[in-house]
């Protein structure tokens, strides 16, 4: 992987982890699924005037901008809003080995076992950063958890496949369906929505186009332009970076302690990337 896109793929996860750790305290006024509906329908009134038109047809993008959109995100900020936050984001990193197995299932890469062996040690290390769980009874965030992390990793092995776009271009074809699709989710299981709005302060009101720009529409953006470029399982490994910085953004803005084992487990995450990126320079034969 070319430095400029090693570099690209860690300064997604400098934005996706802080969001994760400011999406917590937002998810306090917001229900969560009006919450992902609102974010959706900024990023597609936002960008759809000034991408090209997609190519991907619009049934694939119904179906990506669910999977890999609507469901997934949902499910996260509903574990978020049920689990402890060290809970979360150790369950959210099953979606690396998924997505990796999947891409293999779509057969759009193979088995590689320095790639394995890199996953492996990444995970090991972010289990040691967020460390024991706190609330492991808390069975509805877990499986709610559980099915974002199918999805989205599903959704990643699937996308280059199928997708005809990169970039912003095919991820404002997915919010453009994955925000109608979030309307109505919430207005069927969620109550009283007008009522929680009423009582919304103004900075958790800023705070819905800052997740919308700089946790989805900025990394995805780059994202889905690395996707189409990459092995899956030599790009989804960075995502394990990203409960790294959502620790650190914690520790610094929220007060919460320092653990030594965030030290610890992100020495072992740099290992395994290494592990995944650097390949063995081929010596030429003489002669």
């Amino acid at each position: 992987m070319p430095a400029r896109d090693i570099a690209l793929a860690v300064f997604i996860q400098v934005l996706w982890g802080p969001i994760y750790a400011s999406c917590k305290p937002v998810l306090a006024f917001f229900p969560p699924m009006m919450l992902v509906a609102m974010v959706y329908t900024i990023v597609a009134l936002v960008f759809t005037p000034l991408v090209p038109r997609s190519k991907t047809p619009w049934r694939t993008l119904f179906l990506l901008g669910f999977f890999g959109g609507a469901l997934q995100t949902s499910m996260v900020f509903l574990s978020l809003k049920y689990l402890p936050a060290s809970t979360a984001v150790l369950a959210m990193q099953l979606q690396l080995p998924v997505a990796v197995v999947a891409s293999w299932f779509m057969g759009r890469d193979k088995p590689n076992l320095r790639n394995t062996l890199g996953c492996i040690i990444c995970l090991v290390g972010v289990a040691i950063v967020v460390g024991k769980p706190q609330a492991t009874d808390a069975w509805v965030g877990l499986l709610a958890m559980l099915v974002g992390v199918v999805s989205w990793s599903v959704a990643q092995a699937v996308i280059p496949v199928v997708a005809k776009d990169q970039g912003m271009t095919l991820y404002t074809g997915m919010t453009r369906f994955a925000a109608p699709q979030m309307i109505v989710v919430s207005a069927l299981l969620e109550h009283d929505q007008i009522g929680a709005l009423a009582s919304v302060p103004l900075i958790a009101w800023a705070a819905v186009p800052a997740i919308a720009m700089f946790g989805f529409a900025l990394p995805y953006w780059i994202w889905y332009s690395l996707l189409m470029r990459h092995r899956v399982d030599e790009l989804t490994p960075f995502v394990l970076l990203m409960p790294i910085f959502s620790v650190a953004v914690a520790t610094t803005m929220l007060g919460e302690p320092l653990p030594q084992t965030l030290l610890i487990g992100g020495a072992i995450v740099i290992v395994g990337l290494a592990v995944i990126i650097f390949r063995r320079r081929q010596v030429p034969i003489q002669g």
